[in-house]
């Protein structure tokens, strides 16, 4: 018996109008899956930070953002997504450097 798979694309196209709707827990659970299978798709893993982030995992997005930071050090949003976690950690002085850097690229901190 064959067992049929949903497609990829299709899973981050449900994951994103999961993120999109503000099912942001339901939205990482199937995007961490996706990462897990595809950890180099920095697209996954960037959406992954955000619903993360958007959920109060706080922790997480960190580790997502760093991540695609360390794969992709010109990615703007990533500099920013990782400044704003960092001031919801509290951790203000630490979010300054990556929020500059966003600024620097472009985005407004």
């Amino acid at each position: 018996m064959t067992t049929t798979r949903t497609p990829p694309g299709a899973v981050f196209a449900h994951a994103h109008g999961l993120f999109d709707s503000g099912e942001f827990l339901a939205a990482a659970a199937l995007l961490a899956e996706l990462a897990t299978e595809y950890p180099d798709d920095l697209a996954v893993r960037l959406l992954l930070a955000r619903a993360y982030y958007h959920s109060a995992q706080l922790h997480r997005a960190e580790s997502e953002t760093r991540a695609v930071l360390a794969a992709d050090p010109e990615n703007a949003y990533a500099y920013l997504l990782l400044g704003r976690t960092l001031q919801r950690r509290s951790r203000h002085a630490e979010a300054g450097g990556p929020l500059r850097m966003a600024a620097a690229m472009g985005l407004a901190a």
